[in-house]
């Protein structure tokens, strides 16, 4: 190596560190390396291992567009290199394997004698920064090459600290590289047949279990609920107090009209001795007594049933009792309910949307809303037939479910959400059932 090639190939070097941009370091790499080995184009193609390689900078030009027909005949030359097993070395490239395309392009973009030069980090031999791509009408020797291969070293060298490899771009393009989608699309097949339990959520609310309901004995008005939401009840204790009034003035006239009876029957009796017409006037007066004496007796009857009284004992369920304060109500209409405390169930609302199959013993786990960190445990008891309308409009199923035995149970009336747990299917099955569903809704199948 003389003297004036040692001199040059420092100069370059001596370029190469005073870059402090990567545009004037790709300007260096095309153009100042004609001073050590003569040629006639010259091309820097950006790209990692694993990266599509892309035009950065081409000799004798300042600005590269990468719309032009020889940038993308460049790059589908690259491309094509890009894919051989002798990517990483630098070689000659082979024109006479390039598909007819190609080589009908050659003489009007570049010399026929091109030489890849793969531009790979010194301290990381197995990482590749670029290619220089280097074309002329001579062959290319083996001293010119060696040279090449020394000064590609020192380009490669300066080229990391420009091209970044740690950064999240990085990670992100070797993250959707060929291999990695493959080996991504294997994972996610192999995945999709995992069983999982197929769950849902939805509202639920604790109730009490077998509550005995307090209902209107008769139609009327409500005078007073004697009782608050949660209070302890004893067995007898009134409860719920109707309006008299009716009943009690309809006792009155009844009454009244029975000793009316009673005395015309005195007189038809005491008359009937002296008076044998009065006598035979006996059996119509007893009848009118007995008759108004059984309408007495109902009235007394309903009259009593006025005063509500509990046949169990518990705490009271109902809402404010403010508002049945002269309410109105029918026969039959519940007033309230006495609930044991310590029995108690879930009741859940299932919108249709969101319903699976479940079976009697399901398992269901129970998040309340005032403390969401304590799941309660249940097991689905059962589940009705057809949905319903809920105060929020929605369609859905009433499920109710069984406290576990050996958990103590939530106050009456606390709400939260329920976890349900279905029958085992495959991950793709739950991932993908809600599409499903939408699709065979909208398109019939």
């Amino acid at each position: 190596m003389s003297d004036q090639v040692v001199a040059q190939l420092l100069q370059i070097e001596q370029q190469v560190r005073c870059c402090e941009k990567l545009t004037e370091l790709s300007f260096i790499i095309v153009n100042m390396t004609k001073t050590l080995v003569s040629y006639e184009q010259s091309a820097y193609l950006m790209g990692s291992e694993i990266e599509h390689l892309t035009v950065n900078a081409l000799s004798d030009l300042s600005l590269v567009d990468r719309t032009t027909p020889f940038c993308a005949w460049l790059e589908q030359i690259a491309k094509r290199e890009d894919q051989l097993d002798s990517a990483a070395k630098t070689h000659v490239i082979d024109i006479e394997s390039w598909p007819i395309e190609l080589r009908n392009d050659l003489s009007e973009f570049s010399p026929n004698c091109m030489l890849w030069l793969p531009l790979l980090i010194p301290s990381k031999p197995n990482q590749r920064v670029g290619v220089l791509w280097l074309a002329k009408s001579q062959p290319w020797t083996a001293k010119e090459i060696g040279l090449l291969e020394h000064l590609a070293s020192s380009y490669a060298h300066a080229l990391q600290y420009f091209v970044t490899r740690s950064g999240w771009r990085y990670w992100l393009k070797r993250f959707f590289s060929k291999r990695m989608q493959w080996g991504l699309l294997a994972a996610l097949v192999l995945l999709s047949f995992i069983p999982v339990r197929l769950t849902v959520l939805a509202p639920a609310e604790i109730a009490a279990k077998d509550p005995v309901l307090i209902m209107a004995p008769l139609a009327g008005a409500v005078s007073k609920v004697f009782v608050k939401p949660g209070d302890a009840i004893t067995q007898g204790e009134q409860v719920v107090q109707m309006d008299q009034t009716e009943f009690k003035g309809r006792f009155d006239v009844a009454q009244r009209e029975l000793e009316r009876a009673q005395a015309e029957l005195r007189t038809a009796e005491q008359a009937g001795y002296v008076d044998r017409r009065k006598k035979s006037k006996l059996s119509e007066l007893e009848s009118q007594v007995e008759l108004k004496t059984i309408e007495r007796d109902y009235l007394k009857k309903k009259l009593t049933q006025t005063d509500i009284l509990a046949d169990k004992a518990g705490i009271a369920v109902l809402d404010d009792p403010e508002k049945w304060k002269g309410r109105p109500v029918v026969v039959g209409e519940r007033i309230l309910s006495i609930a044991d405390p310590s029995k108690v169930q879930l009741n859940i609302m299932l919108p249709v949307k969101d319903a699976i199959s479940l079976t009697h013993g399901n398992k269901v786990t129970f998040y309340l809303d005032t403390d969401p960190l304590n799941p309660i445990p249940f097991s689905v008891n059962y589940s009705s037939f057809e949905p319903s309308l809920t105060p929020d409009q929605v369609v859905a199923y009433r499920i109710v479910a069984d406290i576990e035995d050996d958990h103590l149970p939530p106050r009456i009336g606390l709400r939260g959400t329920a976890k349900l747990y279905g029958k085992q299917v495959s991950l793709a099955y739950y991932l993908l059932r809600r599409p499903i569903t939408f699709v065979r809704q909208r398109l019939g199948l």
